[in-house]
């Protein structure tokens, strides 16, 4: 290209450079308008709410009036009615009229905030994404949404495995069954390396040496993150002290003279591993997949075999979320209860103590349709799964031997008399 068609093409991209910047002024400025006008909307709605002025309109609710009227969904005037009734927040107005951010992230703060919280969530609100401020309003762990396009073949595998999962017995929320299996088909080749199990038991503990999953831990305050393609996700406490039961460490701060170490020593995972025979030692449990070895004490206490069980990874996760206790008892052997203390059986019992009426071949958690539809009812109302799980567990308990049916099971789970509305 000669020189005189360089220079010529130089004033096009400055003229498309200048253009580009004054459309993304201008449209910036039509997006912070727009949002100071939903704060104006909002807080319009909420006054012709509190008369009820939509029936001087000839409509029958304030949604029929922002459907008719307005070209909104039911949904949009809700949540801007709940953001213009915070007359308590004026900061949240103020906000939204000076395009801090959008009606949905207020509205999730118009729920949580009060006078006292408003400007540090007004702070959230300004930083973190929707989703993000979503589940910290709510109590949630912060979700990553996966989108998947599946044939039709694909799709009647996935949904007959859905159905199939639940039907067994396991988690009946969607998210949670595709992660269990993924983990499980982790765990399952990480021990075996890639290699179907023998039938045999073998007295010795596999290493997963095939793969692994990486995790940085703090050494002062032991936060904890793992990598993935969208970032470093932040772990509960609970489970970096599951996975720290059994794992290799190097410590980062020496740099190349760094050195490897586990937290269990290979002759003593071989003994648990031979004594447990590779099952997991729950009562009623017994299964050889998916398992791990947990410590009683904190792995940094020591390595006693006494001390030691074979866990599978659900089980493993009840007992460090404290659903699950185990101690030892007068005789030594370590007994499991649930976290009220109802006794579930011995270490290695085929069988474990029924529990509300659940025949003791069924884990932990109450795996039937029943529970799981109680708890999935239930996560609604409670700040997350895992508590809707223990009020269920509290529940069977306090009536052991009881034929629920999922309603009752719901009231008694929130203490509700008979009649009242759940």
């Amino acid at each position: 290209m000669s020189t005189t068609a360089v220079n010529a093409a130089e004033p096009a991209q400055e003229a498309q450079s200048s253009r580009a910047q004054e459309l993304d002024q201008e449209l910036r400025s039509c997006v912070r308008t727009q949002i100071a006008l939903d704060a104006r909307i909002a807080v319009l709605l909420a006054e012709m709410q509190q008369g009820k002025l939509w029936r001087q309109l000839g409509c029958t609710s304030l949604s029929d009036y922002g459907r008719k009227f307005l070209g909104y969904s039911s949904s949009k005037t809700s949540d801007l009615l709940q953001i213009g009734r915070r007359d308590d927040l004026p900061e949240l107005i103020e906000a939204l009229e000076e395009g801090a951010f959008g009606y949905k992230a207020a509205v999730e703060i118009a729920r949580v905030a009060t006078p006292e919280t408003i400007d540090d969530w007004i702070r959230k609100g300004k930083e973190l994404r929707l989703s993000d401020l979503k589940a910290d309003a709510r109590g949630e762990e912060p979700k990553q949404r996966v989108v998947l396009d599946l044939t039709q073949d694909q799709f009647r595998s996935y949904d007959s495995g859905i159905e199939f999962v639940r039907r067994s017995g396991g988690p009946w929320d969607k998210a949670e069954i595709v992660a269990m299996i993924f983990a499980d088909f982790m765990e399952r080749h990480a021990n075996s390396k890639g290699k179907a199990e023998p039938d045999g038991e073998d007295s010795r503990a596999p290493r997963n040496d095939q793969f692994r999953v990486h995790l940085d831990v703090c050494p002062e305050c032991k936060a904890a993150s793992q990598e993935t393609s969208v970032g470093a996700v932040p772990l509960q406490q609970a489970e970096v002290e599951r996975i720290c039961c059994d794992v290799e460490v190097i410590d980062l701060r020496e740099g190349s003279q760094g050195r490897v170490t586990r937290t269990i020593p290979t002759r003593v995972r071989n003994v648990v591993w031979g004594r447990d025979r590779g099952r997991c030692q729950a009562p009623g449990c017994r299964l050889r997949g998916g398992i791990q070895i947990h410590h009683l004490d904190h792995w940094w206490n020591g390595h006693d075999p006494e001390r030691m069980l074979v866990l599978c990874t659900e089980h493993h996760e009840q007992v460090h979320e404290e659903l699950l206790q185990i101690w030892s008892g007068e005789d030594g052997t370590l007994r499991f209860a649930t976290s009220d203390g109802v006794e579930l059986g011995a270490a290695g019992d085929p069988e474990r103590i029924p529990l509300g009426g659940i025949t003791g071949e069924i884990p932990l958690g109450g795996n039937s349709e029943i529970v799981e539809l109680a708890v999935a009812t239930l996560s609604k109302t409670a700040p997350s799964a895992l508590e809707a799980r223990r009020w269920v567990e509290r529940a069977l308990a306090r009536e052991p031997g009881r034929e629920w049916d999922v309603e009752d099971l719901v009231r008694e789970a929130l203490g509700l008399e008979p009649g009242q509305a759940a």
